[in-house]
Order: C-alpha cells, then structure tokens, then sequence
C-alpha cells in the first residue's frame, strides 16, 4: 500500500510539471487559439486562419519619437489589407491630451485564398531608410 502511494504521488508530480512545463513555440500557439490577435510577443511565430478570418497585428509605437511601424514585405493576395491605424490612450474627460504618450499601431488583414503570407514590420524613422531598424517582427501566416 505504501509503495501505491508513493507512486500516486510521483505520478502527480510528473503530470503537475508536464502541465506546468511549456515550449515557446506552443505557447504561441496557444496564445491564437483564442483569437486572432498578434503582438510583438508572437514574433517569428506561425499564425493559422481559415478563408475569411480575421487577423489583427497590434504593436507598441510612439510616434512622438518620430517612430512608426512600416510593413515592408509585399501582399500576395492571401490577405486582404485595410489600413493601418494608430491609437493613444483615451485621457480622461475634461483632461488635456497628454504629449509624447506611445500609443498602438494597428494593421486589420482578412484571409482571403488559402496560401502562405509572410507579414514583416520595421520600427523606424521615415527619414532614416538608410540605417537598420529598431525593431523588426516577422510573422508566417497560414491561410487554410
């Protein structure tokens, strides 16, 4: 009986930890199972949609730097663009709009034939093409 119950409660453990225990490629795509949303938590990852889906890339930004995200990989027609969007946070009524707060840049896409389509943004300056970005995210996008 004694030995039963050691082996119930090593068996616990190993499952605890086996739940516990994540790769980052899973946790990924784990986070797009609930929506489709993708942030820059997700670069490099694989993003799946069936035909139709909607997809929205949101990315920290603070235009007040001059800085802005710029999508640079071309459209292949798996995805239908709209444009993109900034937000800032709401201030509070009566209060005046707060200077040089970042905010959100936000790209909306809808699968449109099944593919593959590469999204890559660049976090930079409009007036310093010549110098590397800042930041750099690449998302794989799977249209099923």
């Amino acid at each position: 009986m004694k030995n039963l119950s050691v082996f119930v409660a090593a068996l616990a453990v190993i499952i605890l930890v086996g739940c516990a225990t994540k790769s980052a490629e899973s946790e990924k795509t784990l986070s797009l199972s609930y929506g489709t949303i993708a942030t820059e938590a997700l670069n490099g990852a694989d993003i799946p949609l069936e035909v139709g889906q909607q997809l929205q890339v949101r990315l920290q930004s603070n235009r007040s730097t001059g800085h802005q995200w710029v999508q640079t990989e071309p459209m292949r027609g798996m995805l239908l663009d709209a444009s993109p969007r900034y937000e800032v946070p709401a201030t509070p009524e009566g209060s005046e709009p707060r200077v040089g707060v970042g905010g959100t840049e936000i790209f909306s896409f809808t699968a449109a034939r099944p593919g593959v389509q590469v999204l890559a943004f660049e976090y930079r300056r409009s007036w310093e093409n010549h110098q590397e970005a800042t930041k750099k995210i690449l998302y794989r996008v799977v249209v099923h």
